[in-house]
Protein backbone atom coordinates (compact mmCIF):
# COMPACT_ATOMS: atom_id res chain seq x y z
CA UNK A 1 0.00 0.00 0.00
CA UNK A 2 2.86 2.51 0.90
CA UNK A 3 4.93 1.78 -2.15
CA UNK A 4 1.63 2.52 -3.98
CA UNK A 5 0.79 5.76 -2.16
CA UNK A 6 4.41 7.15 -3.02
CA UNK A 7 4.33 5.75 -6.84
CA UNK A 8 4.39 9.17 -8.49
CA UNK A 9 7.58 10.49 -6.70
CA UNK A 10 9.49 7.34 -6.17
CA UNK A 11 9.57 7.02 -10.02
CA UNK A 12 11.35 9.60 -10.45
CA UNK A 13 15.18 8.73 -10.72
CA UNK A 14 16.05 11.57 -8.06
CA UNK A 15 14.09 10.18 -5.53
CA UNK A 16 13.44 6.31 -5.96
CA UNK A 17 12.76 3.83 -3.13
CA UNK A 18 16.44 5.27 -1.49
CA UNK A 19 14.91 8.61 -1.67
CA UNK A 20 11.77 7.50 -0.09
CA UNK A 21 13.83 5.94 2.67
CA UNK A 22 15.23 8.74 3.50
CA UNK A 23 11.97 10.52 4.29
CA UNK A 24 10.51 7.85 5.62
CA UNK A 25 13.36 8.26 8.33
CA UNK A 26 12.70 12.18 8.97
CA UNK A 27 11.90 14.21 11.82
CA UNK A 28 10.21 17.43 11.35
CA UNK A 29 9.38 19.59 13.53
CA UNK A 30 6.61 23.01 12.55
CA UNK A 31 6.90 25.37 14.52
CA UNK A 32 3.78 27.24 13.56
CA UNK A 33 0.87 25.61 12.07
CA UNK A 34 -0.84 28.93 10.19
CA UNK A 35 -0.64 30.07 6.90
CA UNK A 36 2.97 28.94 6.22
CA UNK A 37 2.65 25.77 8.21
CA UNK A 38 -0.14 24.32 7.95
CA UNK A 39 0.11 23.78 4.05
CA UNK A 40 3.30 22.86 4.38
CA UNK A 41 2.81 19.70 7.05
CA UNK A 42 0.29 18.46 4.61
CA UNK A 43 2.57 18.68 1.89
CA UNK A 44 5.03 16.94 3.78
CA UNK A 45 2.73 14.51 5.13
CA UNK A 46 1.85 13.36 1.65
CA UNK A 47 5.48 13.46 0.97
CA UNK A 48 5.87 10.58 3.80
CA UNK A 49 7.79 12.40 5.93
CA UNK A 50 8.47 9.57 9.09
CA UNK A 51 7.33 12.13 11.72
CA UNK A 52 6.12 14.86 11.70
CA UNK A 53 6.13 17.19 15.28
CA UNK A 54 3.32 19.98 15.56
CA UNK A 55 3.96 23.19 17.66
CA UNK A 56 1.18 25.73 18.17
CA UNK A 57 -0.59 27.48 20.80
CA UNK A 58 -3.38 28.88 19.04
CA UNK A 59 -6.94 28.20 18.40
CA UNK A 60 -8.62 28.49 15.05
CA UNK A 61 -9.90 32.28 14.02
CA UNK A 62 -12.57 33.36 11.77
CA UNK A 63 -9.76 35.77 10.34
CA UNK A 64 -7.28 32.74 9.63
CA UNK A 65 -9.55 30.80 7.41
CA UNK A 66 -8.93 33.23 3.79
CA UNK A 67 -5.18 31.48 4.11
CA UNK A 68 -5.64 28.60 6.56
CA UNK A 69 -8.10 26.05 4.73
CA UNK A 70 -7.55 22.98 6.50
CA UNK A 71 -9.41 24.51 10.11
CA UNK A 72 -12.69 25.24 10.86
CA UNK A 73 -13.21 27.61 13.43
CA UNK A 74 -16.15 26.32 15.26
CA UNK A 75 -14.78 22.82 15.45
CA UNK A 76 -13.11 21.31 18.58
CA UNK A 77 -9.53 21.64 19.21
CA UNK A 78 -6.54 23.51 18.75
CA UNK A 79 -5.01 24.47 15.46
CA UNK A 80 -2.64 21.58 15.82
CA UNK A 81 -5.10 18.96 17.15
CA UNK A 82 -7.11 20.16 13.75
CA UNK A 83 -4.12 19.85 11.90
CA UNK A 84 -3.09 16.61 13.08
CA UNK A 85 -6.67 14.97 12.35
CA UNK A 86 -6.40 16.10 9.17
CA UNK A 87 -3.27 14.65 8.13
CA UNK A 88 -4.42 11.18 9.64
CA UNK A 89 -6.29 10.99 6.87
CA UNK A 90 -4.02 12.11 4.44
CA UNK A 91 -1.56 9.37 4.93
CA UNK A 92 -1.51 7.27 8.11
CA UNK A 93 1.69 6.20 7.58
CA UNK A 94 3.22 9.31 8.85
CA UNK A 95 3.44 9.77 13.10
CA UNK A 96 2.34 12.95 13.56
CA UNK A 97 2.58 14.24 17.35
CA UNK A 98 0.94 17.62 18.70
CA UNK A 99 2.28 20.22 21.07
CA UNK A 100 -0.16 22.60 21.84
CA UNK A 101 1.65 25.24 23.75
CA UNK A 102 4.06 28.07 22.44
CA UNK A 103 8.08 27.45 21.87
CA UNK A 104 9.75 29.12 24.79
CA UNK A 105 12.92 28.93 25.97
CA UNK A 106 11.73 26.91 28.77
CA UNK A 107 10.71 23.75 26.06
CA UNK A 108 13.07 24.90 22.89
CA UNK A 109 15.26 22.14 23.90
CA UNK A 110 13.34 19.15 24.62
CA UNK A 111 11.12 19.99 21.43
CA UNK A 112 13.44 20.71 19.01
CA UNK A 113 15.76 18.17 19.89
CA UNK A 114 16.68 14.88 17.51
CA UNK A 115 14.76 16.82 14.75
CA UNK A 116 16.41 16.24 11.40
CA UNK A 117 15.01 19.47 9.90
CA UNK A 118 13.00 22.41 11.56
CA UNK A 119 10.49 24.46 9.75
CA UNK A 120 9.70 28.17 10.83
CA UNK A 121 5.69 28.98 10.41
CA UNK A 122 5.80 31.83 13.20
CA UNK A 123 5.15 35.97 12.54
CA UNK A 124 6.37 36.84 15.50
CA UNK A 125 10.09 38.32 15.50
CA UNK A 126 11.14 37.13 18.55
CA UNK A 127 10.13 33.81 18.31
CA UNK A 128 11.77 33.22 14.82
CA UNK A 129 15.11 34.23 16.61
CA UNK A 130 14.30 31.80 19.63
CA UNK A 131 14.03 29.18 16.56
CA UNK A 132 16.73 29.91 14.72
CA UNK A 133 19.25 30.61 17.92
CA UNK A 134 18.16 27.31 19.58
CA UNK A 135 18.31 25.66 16.25
CA UNK A 136 22.73 26.97 16.06
CA UNK A 137 23.07 25.42 19.38
CA UNK A 138 21.61 22.34 18.68
CA UNK A 139 23.00 22.02 15.05
CA UNK A 140 19.69 21.57 13.46
CA UNK A 141 19.00 22.91 10.02
CA UNK A 142 16.12 25.67 9.91
CA UNK A 143 13.78 26.07 7.03
CA UNK A 144 13.07 29.96 7.54
CA UNK A 145 9.99 31.71 5.83
CA UNK A 146 8.13 34.87 6.24
CA UNK A 147 4.94 36.09 4.38
CA UNK A 148 2.81 39.15 4.47
CA UNK A 149 1.19 42.02 1.64
CA UNK A 150 1.82 39.79 -1.91
CA UNK A 151 4.78 38.25 -0.77
CA UNK A 152 7.18 36.44 1.52
CA UNK A 153 10.68 34.75 1.99
CA UNK A 154 12.40 31.65 2.32
CA UNK A 155 15.84 30.67 3.42
CA UNK A 156 17.78 27.19 4.59
CA UNK A 157 20.12 27.55 7.04
CA UNK A 158 22.32 24.49 8.66
CA UNK A 159 23.86 25.76 11.00
CA UNK A 160 27.15 24.81 11.27
CA UNK A 161 29.35 25.63 13.48
CA UNK A 162 30.52 29.61 12.18
CA UNK A 163 27.41 29.34 9.44
CA UNK A 164 25.53 31.66 8.49
CA UNK A 165 22.42 31.64 10.52
CA UNK A 166 19.18 34.18 10.82
CA UNK A 167 20.97 36.47 12.64
CA UNK A 168 23.27 36.89 9.72
CA UNK A 169 20.22 38.62 7.83
CA UNK A 170 18.39 39.83 11.15
CA UNK A 171 20.75 40.97 13.85
CA UNK A 172 18.09 41.00 16.40
CA UNK A 173 14.62 40.87 16.31
CA UNK A 174 12.84 44.04 14.84
CA UNK A 175 9.24 44.48 16.48
CA UNK A 176 8.19 47.13 14.39
CA UNK A 177 7.73 43.86 11.36
CA UNK A 178 4.45 43.97 10.76
CA UNK A 179 2.50 40.60 11.26
CA UNK A 180 -0.32 39.74 8.99
CA UNK A 181 -2.85 40.49 10.79
CA UNK A 182 -1.37 44.18 11.20
CA UNK A 183 0.01 44.13 7.29
CA UNK A 184 -2.75 42.04 5.88
CA UNK A 185 -1.91 39.02 3.48
CA UNK A 186 -3.13 37.52 -0.16
CA UNK A 187 -4.22 34.07 1.07
CA UNK A 188 -2.53 32.61 -2.73
CA UNK A 189 1.11 34.28 -1.93
CA UNK A 190 0.90 33.17 2.07
CA UNK A 191 0.21 29.13 0.42
CA UNK A 192 2.81 29.94 -2.57
CA UNK A 193 5.03 30.39 -0.07
CA UNK A 194 4.31 27.89 2.12
CA UNK A 195 5.10 25.26 -0.52
CA UNK A 196 8.45 26.82 -1.74
CA UNK A 197 9.06 26.21 2.24
CA UNK A 198 8.17 22.83 1.85
CA UNK A 199 9.68 22.46 -1.31
CA UNK A 200 12.73 23.37 0.18
CA UNK A 201 12.65 21.16 2.85
CA UNK A 202 12.19 17.94 0.67
CA UNK A 203 14.71 18.76 -1.56
CA UNK A 204 17.20 19.24 1.28
CA UNK A 205 16.46 15.72 3.07
CA UNK A 206 16.52 14.15 -0.31
CA UNK A 207 19.73 16.16 -1.37
CA UNK A 208 18.39 16.56 -4.72
CA UNK A 209 18.01 20.05 -6.52
CA UNK A 210 19.29 23.45 -5.25
CA UNK A 211 17.54 24.15 -2.21
CA UNK A 212 18.00 27.85 -0.80
CA UNK A 213 21.23 26.92 1.40
CA UNK A 214 22.29 30.19 2.53
CA UNK A 215 20.30 31.77 0.46
CA UNK A 216 17.08 34.35 1.01
CA UNK A 217 14.45 33.42 -1.53
CA UNK A 218 12.02 35.84 -2.48
CA UNK A 219 8.51 35.60 -4.16
CA UNK A 220 6.01 38.22 -5.29
CA UNK A 221 2.62 37.48 -5.91
CA UNK A 222 2.06 40.62 -7.94
CA UNK A 223 3.82 39.24 -10.89
CA UNK A 224 4.80 35.72 -9.72
CA UNK A 225 8.61 36.71 -9.44
CA UNK A 226 11.30 34.66 -7.40
CA UNK A 227 14.80 35.82 -7.05
CA UNK A 228 17.80 34.09 -4.76
CA UNK A 229 20.10 36.24 -2.75
CA UNK A 230 23.24 35.01 -1.65
CA UNK A 231 23.86 35.87 1.73
CA UNK A 232 27.32 36.54 3.58
CA UNK A 233 28.78 36.36 7.30
CA UNK A 234 27.89 39.67 8.82
CA UNK A 235 27.02 38.74 12.71
CA UNK A 236 29.95 37.10 14.44
CA UNK A 237 29.46 37.69 18.12
CA UNK A 238 28.27 34.77 20.44
CA UNK A 239 24.49 33.32 20.65
CA UNK A 240 23.79 32.70 23.89
CA UNK A 241 21.23 29.07 24.00
CA UNK A 242 18.37 30.56 24.72
CA UNK A 243 17.56 28.45 27.61
CA UNK A 244 20.56 29.30 29.53
CA UNK A 245 20.87 31.96 32.71
CA UNK A 246 23.02 33.73 30.41
CA UNK A 247 20.01 34.65 28.50
CA UNK A 248 17.29 35.74 30.80
CA UNK A 249 14.02 35.61 29.52
CA UNK A 250 11.07 38.26 30.71
CA UNK A 251 7.65 37.04 32.52
CA UNK A 252 5.45 38.10 29.43
CA UNK A 253 1.95 37.66 30.89
CA UNK A 254 3.40 40.32 33.58
CA UNK A 255 3.84 42.47 30.44
CA UNK A 256 0.03 42.58 29.28
CA UNK A 257 -2.63 44.65 30.66
CA UNK A 258 -6.54 44.27 29.43
CA UNK A 259 -8.55 47.77 28.84
CA UNK A 260 -11.53 48.93 26.92
CA UNK A 261 -9.46 51.64 25.61
CA UNK A 262 -6.20 52.60 24.17
CA UNK A 263 -6.08 55.36 26.76
CA UNK A 264 -7.26 54.25 30.20
CA UNK A 265 -6.30 56.24 32.88
CA UNK A 266 -2.74 55.83 34.99
CA UNK A 267 -0.53 55.90 32.34
CA UNK A 268 2.17 58.58 31.62
CA UNK A 269 2.45 57.89 28.11
CA UNK A 270 0.60 55.67 25.45
CA UNK A 271 2.74 55.03 22.68
CA UNK A 272 1.25 53.67 19.08
CA UNK A 273 3.38 50.78 16.71
CA UNK A 274 1.11 51.54 14.11
CA UNK A 275 1.97 53.08 10.61
CA UNK A 276 0.44 57.06 9.60
CA UNK A 277 -1.53 54.83 6.98
CA UNK A 278 -2.74 52.22 9.67
CA UNK A 279 -3.44 55.11 11.90
CA UNK A 280 -3.88 58.71 10.07
CA UNK A 281 -5.19 60.24 13.67
CA UNK A 282 -3.90 59.34 16.68
CA UNK A 283 -6.06 59.73 20.22
CA UNK A 284 -5.69 62.47 22.09
CA UNK A 285 -2.19 62.21 24.66
CA UNK A 286 -0.57 59.00 22.19
CA UNK A 287 2.40 59.12 20.71
CA UNK A 288 3.81 57.13 17.45
CA UNK A 289 6.85 55.14 17.20
CA UNK A 290 9.23 55.80 14.93
CA UNK A 291 8.68 52.47 12.38
CA UNK A 292 12.57 52.17 12.07
CA UNK A 293 13.45 52.14 15.32
CA UNK A 294 11.38 51.59 17.93
CA UNK A 295 12.82 50.57 20.68
CA UNK A 296 15.55 53.03 20.45
CA UNK A 297 12.80 55.92 20.81
CA UNK A 298 11.58 54.02 24.23
CA UNK A 299 14.93 53.69 25.21
CA UNK A 300 15.16 57.48 24.58
CA UNK A 301 11.92 58.67 25.48
CA UNK A 302 11.05 56.73 28.82
CA UNK A 303 12.00 57.41 32.47
CA UNK A 304 12.12 54.90 35.09
CA UNK A 305 9.48 54.50 37.46
CA UNK A 306 7.26 55.61 35.13
CA UNK A 307 4.57 54.20 33.44
CA UNK A 308 4.00 53.47 29.74
CA UNK A 309 1.29 51.67 27.37
CA UNK A 310 2.06 50.26 24.15
CA UNK A 311 -0.38 48.95 21.82
CA UNK A 312 -0.57 47.63 18.17
CA UNK A 313 -3.40 45.91 15.82
CA UNK A 314 -2.83 42.85 17.55
CA UNK A 315 -0.96 42.88 20.65
CA UNK A 316 1.61 40.41 19.33
CA UNK A 317 4.23 43.43 18.70
CA UNK A 318 3.80 45.90 20.90
CA UNK A 319 4.19 42.99 23.54
CA UNK A 320 7.64 42.13 21.95
CA UNK A 321 8.77 45.35 22.39
CA UNK A 322 7.62 45.85 25.72
CA UNK A 323 9.68 42.63 26.38
CA UNK A 324 12.69 44.20 24.82
CA UNK A 325 12.50 47.45 26.87
CA UNK A 326 12.54 45.34 29.95
CA UNK A 327 15.41 43.50 29.45
CA UNK A 328 17.21 46.95 28.65
CA UNK A 329 15.55 48.75 31.46
CA UNK A 330 13.79 46.83 34.21
CA UNK A 331 12.98 50.43 36.23
CA UNK A 332 10.91 51.29 33.43
CA UNK A 333 6.88 50.43 33.75
CA UNK A 334 5.91 49.06 30.95
CA UNK A 335 2.73 46.87 29.38
CA UNK A 336 1.00 45.97 26.08
CA UNK A 337 -2.56 46.22 25.29
CA UNK A 338 -3.37 42.59 25.02
CA UNK A 339 -5.21 42.41 22.02
CA UNK A 340 -4.14 45.54 20.46
CA UNK A 341 -6.68 47.55 18.58
CA UNK A 342 -8.75 44.43 18.03
CA UNK A 343 -9.43 43.86 21.11
CA UNK A 344 -10.77 46.85 21.85
CA UNK A 345 -13.09 46.71 19.27
CA UNK A 346 -11.60 49.20 16.89
CA UNK A 347 -10.59 46.89 13.84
Amino acid sequence: MAEHRYARQTILPEIGADGQQKLAKARVVIVGCGGLGSPAAAYLAGAGIGALRLVDGDRPETTNLHRQPFYDADADGTKVQQLARHLSRLNPDVKVSTVPKALTPDNARVLLTGATLVLDGTDDARTKHLISDACVKLGIPLVYAAAQGFGGYVALFENRPGGINLRDVYPAPDPSLPDCATAGVLPTAVGIVALLQANAALCYLLGIGDPPVDRLLTYQALDNSQHRVKLRKTYFDPIPAPWSATCPEVDRDALEVVADTLTPPGYDAVYSMLSNAREPELPTGVRRLDQRNPLGQCLREMEDDKRYLLYCNSGKLSLVLAAQIKKERPAVEVVSLRGGIKGVGMN
